[in-house]
């Protein structure tokens, strides 16, 4: 693995972004938790470690990097998602936990983040399909609020308990 170096006080270890891409390979790679709020900007957190989310069998966790499996999500990984779509995902799906800003502002900046192209709704929409039913029905309000409707018909409906108390949490942001 390059990335490695050496310094006045011996080697130091890669960064981290290295060895993610090195233990987890591929696409439906991203943060999870804490990490993906604060990537996402709706936290102020920072683990001490990196939590990242796989779309397959987690590789050991390193000193710095914690890995989770998320293998019934492949749908991440046929939609070719990036990590910043899967910190998304992740955010949409830990809500109550970790995000820390008002309902209203997180959301907007979900908003701003698919508005800019930095986030692919297209992308999104194609790989909500295995995710639990409360990240369908938060992304697909997401892309109703955006006026992306055709896009938004495209992620399967939970159930509407599910529905009712994933929107719940939003109050009037959706």
């Amino acid at each position: 693995m390059s990335g490695l170096r050496v310094g006045a006080w011996g080697m130091s270890y890669p960064r981290t972004e290295l060895v993610i891409a090195e233990l987890a390979p591929g696409p439906g790679v991203g943060p999870t938790g804490l990490d993906a709020s604060n990537r996402l900007r709706v936290s102020t957190q920072v683990p001490r470690k990196a939590h990242i989310a796989v779309p397959h069998r987690a590789p050991g966790s390193t000193h710095d990097i914690d890995f989770y499996a998320r293998p019934a999500r492949h749908a991440r990984v046929e939609a070719e998602l990036g990590s910043g779509e899967v910190a998304l995902l992740e955010a949409l799906a830990q809500w109550e936990r970790t995000v820390e800003v008002p309902p209203g502002e997180a959301w907007e900046r979900f908003r701003e983040l698919i508005r800019s192209g930095q986030l692919r709704a297209d992308h999104l929409a194609r790989g909500s399909e295995t995710e639990p039913g409360k990240v369908r029905a938060r992304l697909r309000a997401l892309l109703e609020s955006l006026g992306e409707h055709a896009l938004a018909e495209q992620i399967p409906m939970p159930d509407r308990r599910t529905t009712d108390s994933a929107l719940a949490i939003l109050g009037s942001a959706a």
